[in-house]
């Protein structure tokens, strides 16, 4: 018997599925272990190994792949543990990266108010002491205009390395059309510095645009210490504990790679952690005939909403995080500080917040019973009778359910005079309220209607609020997955090896020079097919996607338009423009096809299919659940205005078929499924749990 492996390492917990041949799934969670993930991912390995009734080193040799995802780097920027980073630039440009780096049209995005003098510019990932310049420059031709000083970065090496800087972004004028000069700046560092990690614009992404190249750079700089020790560490770890197949892991798009890819370009995984959702959300959705999914994974520390649309996962040019632009290719995923951990507080004009702050998985929620005093979304879902606190995790985690009333009867019930009761039905009504809020505003900005759509909810805390996001939202099924618990790690099983490429080409669209523009896809294709091969996917199984940022003249944002395969000609020119055209009209409201339009940026997207997994259907039955009753217990419904009893149903004893009318709650060992009065649920052949509209 052989395996294939996911493991996502979260914020708060560590998910794994271990999957046979035959489509058994076993799955298994571990707490997270900031100072070293390792830990968390080994545990979280030797529980499945367990669950296998296999030791560690037998389960690992029967393993053909383990995929992996972790927050690693996402954490690392967000809480400023990054490394003392310098930066090496062209003399008079240091500056460049202390300007505020996003558009007025991305100031929402970047939650800062434009028209507030007070606020400071976004704070850089360096301190200013430590940008430094050389003598070097680049006409927008790629043409020397000064040779590359070596003298001068000599000095400016030795200055990086007496202020013990350990990570060096490199980013010159234009080196996407030349990257001599960094490549030669590599090469005395190498020499003179050898100690320190080296990242040059030129390779991270080489395209016209400073600010976005820079910045990205400068990310990719700050993550790679940590990124790539942990890669390698992990990587050791799992062939010294017999793992003889191969370990990829999750990128930012979507996609799989291997770990030397990774450490080549440690920002490819900088907002893996929610990648795999959407896909595994839109496998779920086609499976009840809906290609347009909105997936939203709720774990412990935050609430990740993603879309796909008429069969594809959204994926974006460009991110924003905190205020500083990300533009390597990303799953469109948005994120708030809502989840199972997120902190109940009263602000100044004593209104009940939730989030964004969060007890993670130390202290965690004061029903933990590990220290922690004050009151999550945790300790009200308790409170109000959704969760059991004797089977919280499958029985291996005890609840302190009174710690938990303690927490909300101190410090939002007593302040806000209200029973404790009534303090975690608001607590539960406001986290509610801010999950769907944060949804509808992913709808609107991309200018969808929720109403289309199907939600596939899912992660350890979201199916207790599931049934509340539909009812706010409207969508018009609800798909509950029986993975639940291990979504994204679930999903990184349906990924494929991709890698994204761009270059720079910039012209009006009836002037492109079209044997410039093949010849750039031709390098971009060439490289792209030599690193998945490398990666060991077959050459059969490649697939090549063209795309181009285009606009509108005199816009200053682009759209992507996708280039029909093959050399691009007249005619497929014309195609990608009128595919910009459509997009154009869609997204934003309007279009003009015969306004002119200008070719910005050209992107290739290398992806090399791998063998999916197969859901393993599970019994039928009748629309009578009863086999699975485990007895009932008092929940609290808004709509009866208090407790009622309500029954408890073991989802592992469901079968196909069956139809849980509400009020009632489904135990799964990972997760808790609440059903609200007046609705219904249907058991689908593989074991999730749906409802539609009609019936919520």
């Amino acid at each position: 018997m052989s395996f294939r492996v996911a493991i996502d390492a979260g914020g708060t917990f560590t998910d794994g599925v271990a999957m046979d041949e035959t489509g058994v799934a076993k799955i298994a969670k571990s707490h997270t272990t900031p100072k070293d993930p390792t830990i968390g991912t080994m545990e979280c390995l030797r529980k499945l190994a367990a669950l296998c009734d296999m030791p560690l080193r037998d389960f690992l040799g029967r393993t053909q792949t383990i995929v992996h995802g972790t927050t690693l780097a996402t954490n690392v920027v967000a809480t400023r543990t990054g490394p003392k980073l310098g930066l090496i630039t062209t003399k008079g440009f240091k500056d460049r990266m202390m300007f505020p780096q996003v558009g007025k049209s991305d100031w929402k995005e970047a939650k800062v108010d434009m028209w507030d003098f007070r606020l400071d510019a976004p704070t850089p990932l360096t301190r200013r002491h430590l940008m430094t310049e050389v003598a070097e420059r680049l006409d927008h031709r790629g043409n020397v205009l000064i040779p590359l000083n070596e003298d001068d970065v000599r000095e400016k090496v030795g200055y990086l390395k007496k202020q013990k800087v350990t990570s060096i972004a490199v980013n010159f004028l234009f080196s996407h059309l030349d990257p001599r000069h960094e490549r030669r700046v590599a090469e005395i560092i190498g020499k003179e510095y050898p100690e320190a990690h080296v990242t040059l614009s030129s390779s991270v992404l080489p395209v016209n645009g400073e600010v976005d190249r820079w910045s990205t750079t400068m990310f990719s700089a700050y993550v790679a210490p940590a990124v790539t020790a942990y890669v390698s560490r992990i990587d050791a770890t799992l062939k010294k504990e017999g793992l003889k197949g191969a370990l990829v892991f999750i990128q930012s798009n979507g996609g799989l790679a291997t770990p030397e890819i990774v450490c080549e370009n440690p920002a490819t995984i900088l907002l893996s952690g929610p990648a795999a959702g959407p896909a595994l959300g839109l496998v779920l959705g086609e499976m009840h005939g809906a290609r347009d999914v909105l997936s939203i994974d709720m774990g412990g520390t935050s609430f990740d909403v993603g879309v796909a649309t008429n069969g594809v996962v959204n994926v974006v040019q460009e991110k924003i995080i905190d205020a500083k632009k990300f533009c390597l290719p990303t799953v469109d995923v948005d994120a708030i500080g809502a989840g199972g951990g997120s902190i109940a507080w009263i602000d100044s004009a004593g209104r009940l917040q939730v989030g964004p702050h969060s007890a993670g998985a130390v202290p965690g929620p004061a029903c933990y019973g590990k220290g922690g005093e004050l009151p999550t979304v945790t300790d009200a879902d308790l409170v109000l009778g959704y969760i059991d606190p004797d089977y919280f995790l499958g029985g291996e985690t005890k609840l302190r359910k009174d710690l938990a009333e303690k927490a909300v009867k101190e410090k939002i019930g007593d302040p806000l005079k209200l029973s404790v009761v009534e303090a975690a039905a608001a607590i539960y009504a406001v986290i509610n309220a801010s999950m769907a809020g944060a949804t509808d505003v992913t709808f609107i900005k991309r200018g969808y209607d929720p109403r289309d759509f199907a939600l596939c909810a899912a992660g350890g805390a979201a199916p207790v609020h599931a049934a509340r996001i539909m009812e706010e939202l409207g969508t018009r099924l609800l798909i509950v997955p029986k993975v639940a618990p291990i979504y994204c790690a679930y999903g990184m099983l349906f990924c494929d090896l991709k890698h994204n490429y761009s270059r720079s080409y910039r012209s009006e669209t009836i002037k492109a020079d079209l044997g410039r523009i093949n010849a750039l896809y031709g390098e971009m294709e060439k490289v792209a097919v030599a690193t998945l091969l490398r990666e060991g996917g077959k050459k059969k199984d490649i697939l090549i996607e063209k795309s181009m940022d285009m606009r509108y003249y005199g816009q200053i944002r682009e759209k992507v338009a996708a280039v029909p395969a093959g050399p691009v000609t007249k005619d497929s020119l014309a195609k990608t423009s009128t595919r910009f055209h459509e997009k154009h009209h869609k997204t934003i409201g309007y279009s003009d096809p015969k306004y002119p339009t200008q070719i910005i940026r050209l992107h290739l997207s290398g992806t090399a299919k791998v063998d999916k997994p197969k859901f393993k259907k599970i019994p039928r039955g009748g629309k009578d659940p009863s086999q699975a009753l485990k007895g009932t217990r008092r929940a609290y419904f808004a709509e009866s205005k208090g407790f009622v009893a309500t029954k408890v149903y073991d989802g592992d004893k469901l079968l196909a078929g069956n139809v849980l009318p509400g009020p009632s709650i489904v135990e799964e060992k990972l997760t808790t499924l609440v059903i609200l009065p007046k609705m219904k649920v249907h058991v689908d052949p593989y074991g999730n749990y749906v409802s539609s509209i009609q019936e919520g």
